[in-house]
């Protein structure tokens, strides 16, 4: 039977936080309790009396083990209760009474074991062994109390800073993803609207050829619903989406448009942002080349290099407009990128969410005419 492992949630993460610490708390005594039994073995005690190892082991890890049971009562008193600046006093209060209680008790138990196995001088009197604990260990069990509920707290105060840091960064993340996906839902209909005025157009030429390009409107609808909730998808998945829009783009533009699609075998399974290159197309397209004219062509290159993957998007139209001025790591054409249309928009905020400043984009008129523009993005494989 296949066994589901789900993600490990905030309250889940807490308590392996709580199940750790108080497993800690609980063994953690063996060590002082080991190295007890050893001194009065090897050394004696204050009368030069020496004891059996299991008999050290048994009156020392007896006193010190006690601490693992009023330990577990700490953390749950910090559980219970939580250090809030507004009631400081009552917090305060409640430890110090049961500093008194567990110092009270361990007191009395070390004094009876102290009793039973022969404490200092050999005495067999309680009451002296229990004046001589009160004054040799009182002092040591406050502090043990205290030390202990100051670790308690702070692992507690850890952990609630792991679980607003994990929380913070995951609402980061679905904010991300979610103007990620209004950005692309947002290029959807954009490519849906000019899809539908060119079949429009066509109807009035050529009825059995707007037929044709609206199936190829429903497949490229079709592998667009298929990408959908993926903000990255694999190159040769965007390159299909591009082909599929370059044959409805054939049908208006003519005979005449040539387009020329190289991928590099290095790239092909690479993650790239869905919707990426069709907007760059359709741009050159719209802003460069003009319907029936001979001789137009748009080059799309995807290249592998070292650590990156260069997109180039190359057409032999009119090139940009007016001057190129440097914003960020983005050129764009004066006044403003917004000036060149929603695809170019979205596609460079869609980047910046993506990658941060680790891409590059640029656009440029090329010196033989027409428009370039030369994409770099960190490779996700």
């Amino acid at each position: 039977m296949a066994v589901l492992s789900h993600p490990m949630t905030f309250a889940d993460e807490g308590q392996r936080i709580r199940r750790l610490t108080r497993l800690l708390f609980s063994i953690i005594w063996v060590v002082p309790a080991t190295l007890a039994a050893l001194q009065m073995t090897v050394v004696g005690d204050a009368s030069g009396t020496h004891y059996g190892i299991g008999t050290a082991i048994v009156w020392q890890g007896s006193a010190w083990m006690l601490w693992g049971l009023w330990a577990q009562l700490i953390l749950t008193l910090v559980d219970r209760v939580k250090l809030d600046t507004a009631r400081v006093l009552p917090w305060l209060l409640l430890h110090v009474g049961m500093t008194f209680l567990l110092s009270a008790a361990n007191v009395l138990a070390i004094a009876w074991l102290d009793h039973v196995f022969g404490a200092v001088g050999q005495v067999t009197s309680y009451a002296f062994a229990l004046r001589v604990v009160l004054v040799n260990h009182l002092d040591i069990q406050v502090v043990l109390y205290w030390a202990v509920l100051g670790v308690a707290y702070m692992v507690e105060f850890v952990r609630r800073y792991r679980e607003r840091d994990r929380a913070a960064t995951e609402l980061e993340q679905k904010v991300a993803r979610t103007q990620l996906e209004a950005l692309r839902m947002q290029l959807n209909p954009h490519f849906l609207f000019n899809a539908l005025n060119s079949v429009a157009e066509l109807m009035e030429m050529d009825v059995k050829e707007a037929q044709r390009m609206l199936i190829r409107v429903s497949d490229l609808l079709r592998l667009s619903l298929r990408s959908a909730g993926h903000s990255l998808i694999p190159v040769w998945q965007e390159v299909e989406l591009v082909e599929l829009y370059l044959q409805i783009a054939r049908v208006r533009y003519g005979a005449g448009l040539d387009v020329d699609i190289e991928v590099d075998p290095n790239a092909v399974d690479l993650m790239v942002p869905s919707f990426l290159l069709q907007p760059l197309v359709e741009n050159a397209l719209k802003h460069g080349l003009a319907p029936g004219h001979p001789d137009q062509s748009i080059a799309l290159r995807l290249v592998r290099v070292g650590d990156g993957l260069e997109i180039v998007v190359e057409d032999n139209g009119k090139g940009l407009d007016g001057l190129l001025t440097t914003s960020g790591r983005f050129l764009a054409a004066v006044p403003s990128v917004d000036g060149l249309g929603i695809g170019l928009t979205n596609t460079r905020s869609r980047l910046a969410m993506l990658y941060g400043d680790r891409y590059a984009f640029r656009m440029s008129n090329m010196a033989t005419g027409g428009c370039r523009v030369d994409i770099r993005l960190p490779v996700e494989d």
